[in-house]
C-alpha cells in the first residue's frame, strides 16, 4: 500500500483541480465547476508536547548566558510567559513595563512579516512566572530567580531608546526564525539537555503552571484560545485527586452522612 497523502498535499491537489476545472468552465468544456464550493478541512493537528524540566531550563539559560547573553534573556522571558515564537520575536521595547514585569503581546513576526497575534487579540502577560524553579509556586514574581529576567532586560547591551525597536533582533528588524533556531542549536549543544525545539518553551510554561495547580482560566488568559484547548493538550499534567479524596463519604439508610450527620 502507498503512503497516505498529507493534509498539505491534499490541499494543494484540491486547489490544482479547482483551477483546472475553472479553466474548463471558461473554455465552455463543462457547465460548471463541481469543486468550486468544496471546503477542505484537514485532520485536527495534535501538538507534540515534550516539556523541559526546571533543571534543564536552568542549564539552557546558563549556557546561553555564556554564548549569547541576548539569546539567554529571550529564552528566559519566553519560558516565563509561554508566548509563541513569533510573539517573542515581535516584542518591541515599548511593549515592556519593567516596573510591573509585564509585556503587551500585540503582534507576531512570521514569514518575514509582522501581523496580529494568532487570536487577533492583544493581551497583557507577566514575564515573572517561576517556571525555572523547582517549586510548587505558580504566582508571578514569587521567587527571586523568576525576577532575574528583569535585571537581564535592564542590563541588555543593545537597548534602543526608540519604543518601536525590537527587543530581540537588530533594531528595526526582529530576529528571524532561521537565526533563532541556529543559535538555539548552538546553545543546546553546549548542554547535556536532550534536544527539543525552542517552541517547547511554550508547552513547558503551560504544563508547569497546570501541574502546580494554577487556575485554568488564569493560564488560558496567558495566551491560549480557550480552556478547552488547554485541557485537550495539557490535561495529563494537572494533579489528579487522590483515591481518598475521590471516595465519597458513606451514606446511611436515612440518607445522612457520617455517624452524627444531624
Amino acid at each position: 500500500m502507498g503512503k497516505p497523502l498529507s493534509d498539505a498535499s491534499l490541499r494543494v491537489g484540491l486547489l490544482t483541480l479547482r483551477l483546472v476545472l475553472q479553466r474548463a468552465v471558461r473554455m465552455k468544456l463543462i457547465a460548471g465547476n463541481p469543486v468550486k464550493e468544496v471546503e477542505w478541512r484537514g485532520s485536527p493537528s495534535i501538538a507534540v508536547v515534550d516539556p523541559f524540566s526546571g533543571r534543564e531550563l536552568r542549564e539552557i539559560i546558563a549556557a546561553a548566558q555564556r554564548i549569547a547573553p541576548d539569546l539567554a534573556t529571550m529564552l528566559w522571558l519566553w519560558a516565563q510567559t509561554g508566548m509563541r515564537a513569533g510573539e517573542v520575536c515581535g516584542l518591541q521595547w515599548g511593549d515592556l513595563d519593567l516596573e510591573r514585569g509585564v509585556a503587551l503581546v500585540q503582534r507576531t513576526w512570521s514569514r518575514e512579516r509582522l501581523g496580529p497575534t494568532k487570536t487577533r487579540q492583544s493581551r497583557l502577560v507577566s514575564f515573572l512566572h517561576p517556571v525555572l524553579d523547582d517549586s510548587s509556586e505558580w504566582r508571578s514574581g514569587a521567587t527571586e530567580r523568576a525576577c532575574g529576567v528583569l535585571h537581564a532586560l535592564r542590563g541588555a547591551k543593545v537597548r534602543s531608546l526608540t519604543p518601536e525597536a525590537f527587543v530581540f533582533g537588530h533594531g528595526s528588524r526582529p530576529m528571524g526564525s532561521m537565526e533563532l533556531h541556529r543559535r538555539w542549536k548552538r546553545v543546546l549543544l553546549a548542554t547535556k539537555v536532550r534536544y527539543r525545539s525552542p517552541e517547547q518553551l511554550r508547552h513547558t510554561f503551560a504544563s508547569t503552571k497546570l501541574s502546580r495547580n494554577a487556575p485554568l482560566l488564569y493560564v488560558q488568559q496567558q495566551g491560549w484560545r480557550s480552556a478547552t484547548v488547554l485541557l485537550r493538550v495539557y490535561a495529563r499534567w494537572m494533579p489528579q485527586p487522590s483515591a481518598t479524596q475521590a471516595q465519597p463519604a458513606p451514606v446511611n439508610v436515612a440518607g445522612t452522612t457520617g455517624r452524627n450527620a444531624g
